[in-house]
C-alpha cells in the first residue's frame, strides 16, 4: 500500500490503485441503476473529473465512496485529492475508469494548498505530450509500459462474435467477403454505456437496467483485436469500437446501408468494405499509436503483456486505390469476387 504513486491521468494503466489529484467537473446519479451494500439499496454516483482542461474521465463513487456525494456537491469545480482509487478498463467505450474501493478518501484543497498551487500550474500550461517514434523490437526488448508510436503492417482483424466464431479478416480475405461479414460485426447497444442489448423471443431490444431511465439505442462497431507486423516480430492489439469507425474513414455503422451519392447505387458499406480489404490486403505500413502494459517478474521476465490501440494514422494511398474523403466518398472498386 505504501507503494502506490499519484498518477497522470493520460498515463493511467488498468488494473492497479492510484492517488489522483483532480477537479470535479460534473457529478451524475443515475436514479434507477441500484446496487445492494450493507443490506441497503444505493444508487449509483458517477464523477466527470480532469486534469488536463477538456479531457474528460469518469470516476465512480461505490458504497462509502457515494457518501462523499453533498459535500463534493458542495464543492463542485474545486480540486479534490483522492487516494486508493482503482484502474478498471472500459473494453466498450475505449477508456479506463477510475473506481473508489474501501481504503479511498477524499479531500477538497484550499486555493493555498501547494498541491492545488502544483495542480493549477500544470492545468493552465498543460499541453498535449508528444510521443517519439519507436519499433516494436525495441519496445519488446525495453518492456516498458507507456504510450509508443509505430510504423506497422496491419496482418489481420479478428473481431469474436457472441456464440459464435470469430470474424478473421486478411490479406487472404476477398472483398466480397469482407463486405458480406460487415452486418456481423455491427451491434445494438446502450447509448450511454455500450452495452449491448440482447432481444426477447418477439425480437424486442431489452433495456439496460444500468442506465435506466435512458433508454437510447446506438449502433456500434464490435472492438476487435488486430495483429500488427514490423519487420520480423508483431502483436496482437485490443481496437476500440470508436477506433474501428476511424479506421473506416469514420463511416458509421448506422450508415453502412445507405447509398454515398445518388443515382449510384455505391452504399457507405461498400466505402468501407473496399478501406478494409485495401488495408489488409495490399501490405502497406500505418502508423500505430499503441499504449503497452507490461507486467513482468523478479527477473524481468514478462508475465502479461497487452497492448491497446490509441490512434490510427494511415498513409497515403493505403487506405483506397482512388482518392478517398472522410464521409466515404472516393472510387470504390467493383465488388465482384476477387475484384
Amino acid at each position: 500500500m505504501n507503494s502506490i504513486e499519484f498518477v497522470d491521468l493520460e498515463r493511467l494503466q488498468p488494473d492497479i490503485l492510484v492517488h489522483a489529484v483532480l477537479r470535479v467537473v460534473d457529478i451524475t446519479i443515475l436514479t434507477e441503476a441500484l446496487y445492494s451494500y450493507r443490506g441497503q439499496k444505493q444508487r449509483k454516483v458517477m464523477l466527470t473529473v480532469e486534469q488536463v482542461q477538456g479531457q474528460h474521465y469518469v470516476l465512480v463513487l461505490w458504497g462509502p465512496g457515494a457518501a462523499w456525494y453533498p459535500q463534493l456537491q458542495r464543492k463542485k469545480d474545486y480540486i479534490w485529492e483522492f487516494k486508493y482509487l482503482f484502474v478498471q478498463r472500459n473494453d466498450i467505450l475505449e477508456s479506463l475508469e477510475l473506481h473508489t474501493t474501501f481504503w479511498s478518501s477524499c479531500e477538497c484543497l484550499f486555493d493555498d494548498d501547494k498541491r492545488a498551487i502544483a495542480f493549477k500550474a500544470k492545468f493552465q500550461k498543460s499541453m498535449p505530450s508528444i510521443v517519439k517514434m519507436s519499433d516494436l523490437a525495441t519496445h519488446l526488448e525495453d518492456k516498458r509500459s507507456g504510450v509508443i508510436l509505430i510504423k506497422a503492417q496491419i496482418l489481420e482483424l479478428a473481431i469474436p462474435i457472441p456464440a459464435a466464431q470469430k470474424i478473421a479478416l486478411n490479406a487472404r480475405s476477398s472483398l466480397s467477403s469482407v463486405f458480406s461479414s460487415l452486418p456481423d460485426i455491427v451491434y445494438t447497444g446502450c447509448a450511454k454505456c455500450g452495452l449491448e442489448l440482447e432481444t426477447d423471443k418477439n425480437k424486442i431490444y431489452k433495456q439496460c437496467y444500468s442506465c435506466l431511465p435512458f433508454t437510447t439505442k446506438k449502433l456500434y462497431y464490435r472492438p476487435a483485436v488486430m495483429t500488427v507486423a514490423d519487420g520480423i516480430y508483431n502483436v496482437c492489439i485490443h481496437v476500440g469500437s470508436k477506433l474501428i469507425e476511424k479506421i473506416l474513414l469514420n463511416i458509421s455503422p448506422d450508415w453502412l446501408n445507405r447509398v454515398v451519392a445518388p443515382p449510384s447505387e455505391i452504399t457507405y458499406g461498400a466505402v468501407a468494405a473496399d478501406v478494409l480489404h485495401a488495408l489488409l490486403a495490399g501490405g502497406a505500413r500505418c502508423l500505430v499509436k499503441l499504449q503497452s502494459l507490461f507486467v513482468l517478474d523478479e527477473n524481468s521476465c514478462p508475465l502479461q503483456q497487452e497492448f491497446s490501440l490509441l490512434d490510427f494514422i494511415p498513409t497515403v494511398g493505403s487506405l483506397c486505390p482512388g482518392p478517398c474523403s472522410e464521409s466515404g466518398g472516393g472510387n470504390p472498386r467493383s465488388f465482384k469476387e476477387d475484384g
